[in-house]
């Protein structure tokens, strides 16, 4: 009968990774969060165009947190961004812009490969 050690453990170790895992208890303050809107935003980014006067298209957008807070936003399907005028939000608008590049580049090769894998009709 064989005896086979458990693989259950609390700790996990790596060859070349001396330090563990861990998240940091907090971002520095000067961190930059890019993510997907959700409908809680949705106020927050009304509020960001009216306060750059500009009209933000309909979504999806992502947004830019700053100190928990969303400073800039951006649609994703016109590329226009409004920022807190207040604020200094041109890296975090670069950031969008960088992001929904990326995105928009994933949905294009995701459509690509989905066209590549249709059906066709057989030729005669």
């Amino acid at each position: 009968m064989f005896h086979l050690p458990s693989t259950k453990s609390t700790t996990i170790h790596l060859d070349g990774f001396d330090r563990p895992a861990l998240e940091p208890t907090e971002l520095p303050e000067d961190a930059v969060l890019v993510r997907r809107a959700t409908g809680r935003d949705a106020g927050r980014i009304r509020t960001l165009a009216l306060l750059d006067d500009r009209r933000l298209s309909d979504g999806p957008h992502i947004v830019a947190e700053l100190c928990g807070e969303v400073v800039a936003a951006i649609s994703l399907s016109s590329g226009q961004v409004v920022a807190d005028p207040f604020r200094r939000t041109r890296d975090a608008a670069d950031l969008l812009r960088m992001r929904a590049a990326q995105i928009a580049e994933r949905e294009r090769l995701v459509e690509a490969a989905r066209a590549g894998h249709a059906l066709r009709p057989a030729a005669t």
